[in-house]
């Protein structure tokens, strides 16, 4: 039996979810997976599986900025050299639809090339946004089911090894880099982030669930630190139960709460469309995407309302 490792940056779960439906369809096509979510503490990564001993590696992350976000750049940088070239893929959610998300690797792949890593597949899933707006419970469980169909689709080809043309195309790429600066701004602002005393539980929950052990609570100063080392995966305000904390000059685009997406995709199961028509710029953010979701599906002969 083949083995697959993921290795996986999740803030709030999205790309978690996606990656945990990649080991269910691995796994029924007899490849064994393991998920590795990534993280940090004391500013160095926790242990993590080598992937060596796989034969296939999968990484996973959700898009910032059209760019990946920079803690999955710096764990591809400190990745060890393979000793032989091994099937490698890359699976990414997003909260609209856009094509300057597929581009979001540009930074990982000459990395993950020149280190043994053979990219055959890049993928990106729309899921829930956790900044900017919040969207409804039709578009949530739209979303849901279209990703599972899609990722059950991608997980065929991949164990058939088919290639699609994954590679660093400067020209196609020309805007992802000048929005690479909200890595800086994340790293600036992290210390501005705070949470509100008249709110705050101390409850850690923000602590616990940061991905970078950027937060602590400070007892001299009877309150919670923002460090450097944030990536704007907004784990904490997302999962705030009292709304309490504040992630700077971008705290109006604040999205709180859990979105319980499979609960919501079942209770809303039977719903049709799958995914709602939006209209204006809300169209504009999804529309592309979905046609061409429909299309690839459809030559598959995968149906949503088998999956």
């Amino acid at each position: 039996m083949k083995r697959c490792v993921i290795y996986v940056f999740s803030g709030t779960g999205n790309t978690k979810l996606c990656a945990d439906h990649y080991k269910k369809y691995f796994e029924s096509l007899d490849i064994e997976t393991e998920i590795f979510q990534i993280k940090m503490k004391d500013k160095a990564f926790v242990d993590y599986p080598d992937p060596e001993k796989f034969d296939l590696v999968g990484f996973g992350f959700p898009v910032h900025g059209f760019n990946a976000p920079k803690v999955m750049n710096d764990f591809v940088k400190q990745l060890p050299s393979l000793k032989e070239k091994k099937t490698c893929f890359i699976l990414k959610s997003s909260g609209e639809g856009l094509g300057l998300n597929d581009y979001a690797s540009q930074k990982l792949l000459p990395k993950l090339f020149n280190k043994n890593y053979d990219v055959i597949s890049e993928r990106r899933y729309v899921m829930p946004y956790n900044m900017i707006f919040r969207h409804t419970e039709q578009m949530v469980s739209g979303e849901y089911v279209y990703a599972k169909a899609l990722i059950k689709l991608h997980c065929k080809e991949i164990s058939e090894g088919k290639r699609e043309n994954v590679r660093v195309c400067p020209l196609k790429y020309w805007f992802v880099p000048v929005v690479r600066i909200l890595w800086i701004y994340a790293q600036v602002q992290g210390p501005a982030m705070h949470a509100d005393k008249s709110k705050c539980l101390k409850c850690n929950k923000c602590v616990n669930s940061c991905p970078l052990g950027n937060i602590h609570f400070d007892k001299k100063k009877d309150r919670y630190v923002f460090g450097t080392n944030c990536v704007l995966c907004v784990s904490c305000s997302f999962g705030c139960p009292t709304k309490a904390i504040s992630i700077g000059l971008l705290n109006g685009w604040r999205v709180n709460g859990s979105y319980h997406i499979e609960e919501t995709a079942e209770k809303l199961k039977n719903q049709n469309p799958v995914f709602p028509e939006l209209k204006g710029f809300k169209g504009f953010l999804y529309r592309g995407y979905y046609r061409k979701a429909d299309k690839m599906l459809e030559e598959a002969g995968i149906k949503l309302d088998n999956i």
